[in-house]
């Protein structure tokens, strides 16, 4: 028996891990895959979510960019800058395998799975049924965490199939050239679709990379080759990945009865540039806060319903999601003026200082 068992050794899930287990909590941590992992993702962290870290992950920070090269539609660009980073640039597969390691430092436990099967819950916990080599095992809990990502098997389980969830389609690959450090971090919406290309770039190579703002966005390895052929004189593509960016537009289904949901698996990326780290952590951290105020063990704490304390702790998150909608609604419709306005310096001082100062975007927009 645990007090908790967490589906997802990702940002979400080694986020609630490691504050669940330093506050005494026997935490199974769960995930299919064995750590260090290859993870599908840019590796952008943005201020804010640099900021939630409940641990120091300085070391992995292979790149600080205070600029951002924005290109318009017809290759016009301008330069977001800041005194303060805009985004600091990492490699998920090292930063995921430390996280889990400090999740362990804090008193989890960690399986490898092969697949959830089911699960029940009563008034007092829940079963949960999953396979390992070949073998059928069941764990029980007082609370889960379902933080398995976007095609998350415990949303679907626990009826969340129905809700508006959407997923937004994103290509990346990287692309060896010289002098790496040379180019800016870009978000490029010059070509015809409803989305951008990115470039991120590390010490030997660049990532670059296609999101999509439509659920069937088109995007294949062709596209990028053909971005890589102009943008760096090669075709030469290493680790292509694929992988879908769950939203919900601020209408996440979080869970229900001792079933929370966090990070992709409730939808809380956010719609505008498909980051959905600093969202991962938020709903992480407050899952666990949920818990923890639900069990009563401390002296500060009461027993309480854990997901109605965390379906109100997430407000400020869900009215950014509603916020970062309608921004992508008149971004990606009207992207020539859209960016025109962006490129003017009052805007972009008071975006680059807000963003710079990890600000959520209601924080950002309240003079206005």
């Amino acid at each position: 028996m645990y007090d908790v068992i967490i589906t997802g050794a990702g940002p979400a899930g080694t986020a609630a891990g490691y504050l669940l287990g330093r506050a005494g909590f026997s935490v199974l941590l769960l995930d299919r895959k064995t750590f260090p992992r290859k993870k599908a993702c840019a590796g952008g962290i943005t201020p804010k979510a640099m900021a939630l870290f409940p641990f120091d992950i300085s070391c992995f920070v292979r790149r600080t960019c205070r600029e951002v090269k924005i290109t318009r539609p017809g290759n016009a660009s301008f330069i977001v800058k800041a005194k303060a980073p805009l985004c600091y640039i990492t490699k998920r597969t090292d930063l995921d395998a430390y996280s889990l390691e400090k999740a362990l430092q804090a008193g989890c436990r960690f399986s490898k799975i092969d697949r959830i099967i089911h699960l029940e819950q009563d008034d007092h916990g829940i079963n949960l049924t999953f396979s390992c080599d070949g073998k059928t095992d069941c764990v029980r809990a007082g609370h889960l965490i379902g933080a398995d990502g976007a095609n998350s098997k415990i949303r679907r389980l626990v009826g969340g199939q129905w809700s508006s969830i959407i997923k937004l389609p994103a290509l990346e690959a990287d692309v060896p050239v010289k002098n790496a450090g040379r180019y800016p971090m870009e978000f490029d919406f010059s070509r015809d679709i409803q989305g951008y290309y990115w470039i991120f770039p590390r010490k030997t190579r660049v990532n670059i990379g296609i999101f999509s703002a439509l659920p069937n966005g088109t995007m294949n390895r062709t596209l990028l080759k053909n971005y890589a052929g102009e943008r760096f004189k090669t075709d030469a593509l290493t680790d292509v990945k694929g992988y879908p960016i769950a939203t919900s537009y601020g209408r996440a289904y979080l869970g229900t009865g001792r079933v929370l949901l966090a990070g992709d698996a409730a939808g809380l990326a956010e719609p505008l540039l498909g980051e959905g780290i600093y969202s991962a952590l938020k709903s992480g951290i407050l899952s666990a806060r949920a818990i923890e105020h639900a069990d009563g063990r401390k002296a500060s704490a009461r027993s309480a319903d854990a997901l109605g304390w965390y379906r109100q702790a997430l407000g400020g998150l869900q009215l950014d999601l509603r916020l970062y909608r309608y921004c992508a609604s008149i971004l990606y419709r009207f992207q020539k003026w859209s960016l025109a306005a962006g490129s003017c310096s009052i805007l972009q001082n008071c975006f680059s200082r807000g963003y710079s100062k990890g600000k959520a975007l209601h924080e950002i927009l309240r003079p206005f």
